[in-house]
């Protein structure tokens, strides 16, 4: 119609001239305006175009009328796929927002743990906000504990319902609940004790003379109390002569000085016995060593803590005393690089950042973000700590021509792995169940609930091996039966929910789109852990390393300089390898030095004090 309208006006002149024409051919007679019924023919001609052009005109206002519809259906056509837009940016953004509400204002119960989830079959549970490489957060788990030990009491259950025995007095027959195994648990508990205990016994004879019967002995009453305190001891030696004529220093204790007390053993203070480069014992240097980087005490509390106990000294001493300790332990941490990047072992890699004061290109220090990176070995049982910035370099240099099997996450710098001959790299699991988790908790979208599900069923296969104890081979069996069809299964639902996406059949959330791309960009590197028998699913014991150095971030801030991040990076890997080993780190520090300072090789004392 609106083409109709766009159409030159009729020429009514013309159209009239050629109907006189037209009529004269009808009647046989030629054209004259005097004939009546010619005239009569006009007069109808006329009006009926008259009536024509009256419907054109009217068609032509409907075709302008229609174009500007037309122009203004199309402006709402796009006012509403903008509005649409909007709203879906409007609830990606309210996900983001929930995520970061919960990380930064959430209590740590709520951090921690989800009560909707059981925490079995799982890494990490569905409520953790746990930062990963693509900016995203996730929730995190409840214990796997807690879910079986909640209501678990020994109570009897007992039918209390109108006309039951129990309404009426009668007696009833008690349903026990299902009692739990309680065959290997001691026959009592001492796990408070001390190592100096002082007995006080009762003095008999004095209860005679205050006219009191003696019965039986009572049960014993334990008082417990902290004596802290700091030793200071000068050794005063003299210079001497031998029969050669050489001077040196001696120092030989005199016999009263050799004695004991119930508190210390004066014999080990015959002589010094101090660090290298300090004026510590090894046990004064490993209590600040582990006070410092296990329990993250700053160098300023550790100096009014020891105030408290009567010693004073500065921060700076403290750091001294530290770093001279560092360099002790060089030759045994080469040792334990050199162990952990065993060929054919099994490592699990990840890093973080943190503050360190580094003098810039204009000559002047700033604090800029470099970061540390945490390498486990599982099977050697050995963690070790790499200072250095976010580049690929950093961990090449490290590695070398390293042949064997790396978890990693799906950090770009890893990506060099796959090209290293000799090198397996694989993805870990956890990091691509955490958007998912994110999709469904944070931005609410109900898809992400299968794949969820499948993932847990990946997770349930790899705690029966767990349970299991199975060999290596017996473990790659499990995974290629089991593992494998499940993995396939998670392939293609999401390639096939991806594919209705792009032809707009479904709608995903953002979030949901990203753990689905991100899961099919790394699936060569994911399903490879199903083709090992000697790596586990997920990168969780190494971010578990990495634990202890964030907190210590927590406390500090940052580090005044790259060796001061060097030294917490080698007291960090023997603090974090002796827990994987089971080991006390006070007491491996306390036993290196002690080890050292009687002569013996820094590297056999790393082995007698921890490796053995």
């Amino acid at each position: 119609m609106a083409d109709m309208a766009k159409k030159e006006p009729i020429d009514i002149e013309r159209m009239i001239m050629q109907a006189r024409y037209e009529l004269s051919l009808m009647a046989g007679q030629p054209v004259v305006a005097e004939n009546p019924k010619v005239m009569d023919y006009e007069k109808r001609i006329s009006d009926l175009l008259k009536a024509t052009e009256v419907l054109l005109e009217s068609n032509r206002d409907l075709g302008e009328r229609l174009a500007a519809e037309s122009a203004r259906l199309k402006e709402l056509e796009s006012r509403l796929a903008d509005q649409k837009k909007l709203e879906e940016e409007n609830k990606s953004l309210r996900g983001e927002l929930e995520q970061l509400r919960r990380a930064l204002f959430g209590k740590h119960s709520e951090k921690g743990s989800n009560p909707s989830s059981s925490g079995r079959n799982k890494t990490k549970g569905e409520a953790e906000i746990e930062y990963i490489k693509n900016g995203s957060r996730k929730p995190e788990s409840k214990p796997a504990e807690s879910a079986d030990d909640e209501d678990d009491d020994d109570g009897v259950d007992e039918d209390t319902t109108p006309g039951s025995p129990a309404s009426q007095g009668q007696p009833t027959v008690q349903r026990q609940k299902e009692q739990r195994d309680t065959s290997k648990r001691p026959g009592k508990y001492n796990t408070m004790h001390a190592d100096l205990v002082v007995e006080h016994r009762c003095d008999l004879e004095a209860l005679k003379k205050m006219g009191l019967e003696y019965i039986r002995d009572a049960r014993p009453t334990k008082q417990i109390d902290r004596i802290s305190m700091i030793r200071e001891d000068i050794y005063y030696g003299v210079w001497v002569r031998d029969k050669d004529g050489n001077e040196f220093t001696i120092f030989i204790p005199q016999e009263k000085d050799s004695g004991k007390c119930i508190l210390f053993d004066e014999g080990k203070y015959a002589r010094p016995r101090i660090v290298k480069h300090t004026s510590a014992t090894p046990s004064m240097l490993s209590d600040l060593i582990v006070n410092r980087f296990q329990y993250t005490i700053s160098t300023g509390r550790e100096m009014f803590r020891l105030r408290n106990e009567k010693m004073y000294m500065c921060p700076q001493s403290i750091l001294n005393w530290l770093s001279a300790g560092a360099r002790e332990l060089t030759g045994p941490l080469n040792e334990i690089r050199g162990i952990l990047l065993k060929e054919g072992s099994a490592i699990y890699c990840d890093e973080t950042w943190v503050d360190v004061r580094v003098r810039c290109n204009d000559g002047r220090m700033h604090y800029r973000k470099r970061h540390m990176w945490v390498i486990v070995n599982l099977k050697e049982k050995l963690c070790y700590y790499l200072y250095g910035r976010r580049k690929r370099k950093v961990i090449m240099d490290f590695l070398g021509d390293f042949k064997g099997t790396v978890m990693t996450d799906a950090y770009v710098a890893y990506d060099y792995l796959d090209k290293l001959e000799g090198c397996t790299h694989v993805c870990c699991w956890a990091h691509a169940r955490r958007i998912y988790v994110s999709a469904r908790d944070d931005f609410k979208d109900l898809n992400a609930g299968e794949f969820i599900t499948l993932i847990s069923l990946l997770y349930k296969i790899e705690l029966d091996i767990r349970l299991g104890n199975y060999t290596e081979n017996e473990v790659l069996k499990i995974r290629q039966t089991q593992a494998i069809p499940i993995l396939m299964e998670l392939y293609h639902r999401a390639t096939g929910l991806l594919e209705k996406y792009d032809k707009k059949q479904v709608h995903l959330s953002s979030k949901l789109v990203q753990a689905l791309n991100y899961m099919l960009n790394h699936w060569k590197e994911l399903v490879g852990y199903a083709n090992l028998g000697n790596v586990q699913i997920d990168n969780n014991s190494c971010e578990r390393a990495v634990r202890p150095f964030t907190n210590l971030r927590k406390s500090i801030g940052g580090f005044s300089s790259a060796a001061g991040a060097r030294i917490a990076a080698t007291y960090l890997t023997f603090i974090e390898t002796c827990k994987l080993k089971m080991k006390p780190p006070l007491d491996f520090f306390r036993k290196f030095f002690e080890l050292t300072l009687t002569g013996k090789p820094a590297n056999e004392a790393l082995t007698e004090a921890l490796l053995c």
